[in-house]
């Protein structure tokens, strides 16, 4: 009912501006007509629009509330940080990598385990990065340990501890084709260390040792045991 008398009054308004633009004073009514019609989709002379224009009003939405587009978003202030979260379940292995480059040689070892009667002639007991020790045991019980290198011009260096007291020899100039004495007349209850350097330094080895002249059942033996290790 109330929409239909602001109708009415609207319309009697406009028939009543109609009436006095064609009277005497009809320019100021024909102005008057041209305002309010330039007015008619305005709010005190403020003109609506669906999108944010600049001097226009805009119209709330279905929610009753203004357009996204119209309020500004603005982030607040980052709130404190919250506690960890408890430990998820472990996930599945992942595909083994590529293999990397072979490293370098490390160093190689051997043992030395001659024991021998009395007259037992001489063998290789060792071959081992150049060097090259032979042992013999002679009738009377005697134990011979002779070095040779597989190159000429190599380098040996004996030290050792027997029951006589300490000895240490040396050749600096060990061939293939002779042998060098290593112990000595200190050939029993002795240990001691033999160094060998090849004759370009590109092995270098050393052998711990025991030696040892003893009887078991009357019989006299001979005992050379160690172990060695090489470094190329």
């Amino acid at each position: 009912m109330r929409k239909v008398r602001t109708t009415v009054g609207l319309a009697g308004a406009v028939l009543a501006l109609t009436a006095l633009a064609a009277g005497p004073a009809g320019g100021a009514a024909r102005r008057s007509i041209a305002a309010f019609a330039a007015n008619a989709g305005a709010v005190n002379g403020i003109k609506a629009s669906r999108t944010p224009k600049a001097g226009r009003l805009v119209p709330l939405g279905r929610n009753a509330k203004l357009p996204a587009s119209v309020v500004p978003s603005r982030r607040g202030a980052r709130g404190l940080t919250g506690p960890p979260g408890s430990v998820g379940p472990q996930g599945p292995a992942g595909p083994a990598g590529p293999a990397g480059p072979p490293g370098a040689a490390g160093p190689g070892a051997t043992k030395v385990s001659h024991d021998v009667p009395a007259n037992t002639p001489v063998a290789t007991v060792l071959t081992f990065g150049g060097l090259i020790l032979r042992a013999s045991c002679s009738s009377a019980g005697d134990l011979n340990i002779a070095a040779r290198s597989a190159l000429d011009n190599a380098r040996l260096h004996i030290a050792g501890v027997g029951n006589t007291g300490s000895f240490y020899r040396e050749d600096d100039d060990l061939d293939a084709s002779s042998d060098y004495d290593v112990l000595g007349s200190n050939d029993d209850d002795v240990a001691g260390s033999i160094v060998y350097r090849s004759p370009t330094g590109a092995s270098v080895v050393t052998v711990s040792f025991l030696a040892e002249e003893y009887s078991l059942a009357g019989t006299g033996r001979c005992q050379f045991a160690g172990a060695g290790v090489v470094a190329r």
